[in-house]
């Protein structure tokens, strides 16, 4: 039979023999097989998308690639005093562009592989509503996830390097309405960051059985090759994207991971997720700018 997707790479056979006596040629075939499971089965192919758009993206999604090319360029938290302005009359405008691009190359093109190359649904990636009888699960347990996290963002609030780092905008706001203006455009950034590791990388994983995957993935025929181990290869990259962040948020993603990716998984959508961790930002956001320079 004709392989259905001929522009893939083929793979080189290493024999079980010469895994055990290697040589450097073998460390070569390796090296190759390696990198072309990033363009041959989905697992590589999802694994390899996802940290792909992510470098792009940044350190915390500051662009660094594009500031090597536009020395405008300053990013989030630069000082808006002294950085130059890319849109007039939008003093936060270096967030929102961080944000908009993020959307971008983040969740855009995933979509495009999600839609063209593996030929599935948006919402087998968790961009979709709840099914009818998933209506009662998903409205419980993210108001749960909700009420159980906002003290604890709270407390956050109170911590120095958490005020040090949020709201991601270091300028003053003139008003409350200036203020729900830049948490409006925030949204973009949870939508990101939430699909990238809650819906592309936990759903594209998850749902990958043994009969999807390379020979050799060792398994009774039918299971899932990762299965629930897919929430913590998430949870494990989201905490990795998190490092540099101050300590109560790094170590929260721990906890944030495993609960946001399981509900996502019961309720098979991400949007009250992004809707929840959007809010709770918003809410931390203010209680610090209440306190400080801001409304």
């Amino acid at each position: 039979m004709p392989d259905p997707n001929p522009w893939r790479p083929r793979l080189i056979e290493v024999s079980e023999h010469e895994l055990e006596h290697p040589s450097v040629l073998t460390v070569l075939k390796l090296i190759y097989n390696t990198a072309a499971r990033l363009f041959h089965d989905p697992a590589g192919m999802v694994i390899g998308s996802a940290f792909l758009v992510l470098m792009l993206w940044g350190y915390h999604g500051n662009l660094e690639l594009l500031r090597r090319v536009w020395p405008g360029w300053h990013g989030i938290g630069s000082d808006p005093v002294t950085r130059q302005h890319l849109v007039p009359g939008i003093p936060w405008d270096h967030e929102w562009l961080s944000y908009l691009v993020g959307f971008v190359l983040v969740v855009g093109i995933p979509v495009v592989l999600i839609k063209f190359v593996y030929r599935e649904r948006l919402r087998d990636y968790g961009l979709g509503l709840p099914r009818r009888d998933r209506w009662g699960l998903t409205l419980v347990s993210s108001a749960l996830l909700l009420a159980v996290s906002l003290p604890v963002f709270y407390l956050g609030a109170r911590d120095p390097g958490m005020r040090a780092e949020y709201p991601l905008y270091r300028g003053q706001f003139a008003s409350l309405a200036q203020f729900l203006t830049y948490e409006a455009g925030y949204l973009l950034f949870f939508v990101t960051i939430e699909f990238i590791f809650r819906g592309y990388l936990l759903f594209g994983l998850f749902r990958l059985r043994d009969r999807g995957a390379l020979p050799g993935v060792t398994g009774v025929p039918g299971p899932f090759v990762f299965g629930y181990y897919a929430v913590f290869i998430a949870m494990l990259s989201y905490t990795a994207w998190h490092l540099g962040k101050p300590v109560p948020e790094l170590w929260g993603t721990l906890v944030w991971g495993i609960a946001a990716g399981t509900i996502a998984l019961a309720t098979e959508t991400i949007l009250p997720i992004i809707l929840v961790h959007w809010l709770l930002n918003v809410f931390i956001d203010y209680v610090i700018c209440h306190g400080a320079t801001c409304p």
